[in-house]
């Protein structure tokens, strides 16, 4: 999944959960989705921060034998 892809999404379950025409059980159930789904986006974006900041040190030629390269790219190879 891209964040476009998720960025999407997530304006959808906005628009669900202000929905007026949801009953409060239904309000109630669509709110906890929307929590889950919040909570998976926010892990999503946050790897996707590690792996733009491993690039950029990668770049930089500051990440020579660094461990975050292993996690990352799972080889320790430098692209």
């Amino acid at each position: 999944m891209t964040l476009l892809e998720l960025q999407e999404i997530l304006g959808e379950r906005i628009r669900i959960a202000t929905s007026k025409d949801l009953s409060i059980e239904e309000r109630k159930a669509e709110t906890e989705l929307s929590q889950t789904i919040s909570s998976l986006a926010k892990q999503m974006i946050n790897n996707a921060d590690i792996v733009l900041r491993t690039d950029k040190l990668v770049a930089d030629g500051k990440a020579k034998g660094a461990n975050i390269i292993k996690l990352v790219n799972g080889n320790g190879k430098q692209n």
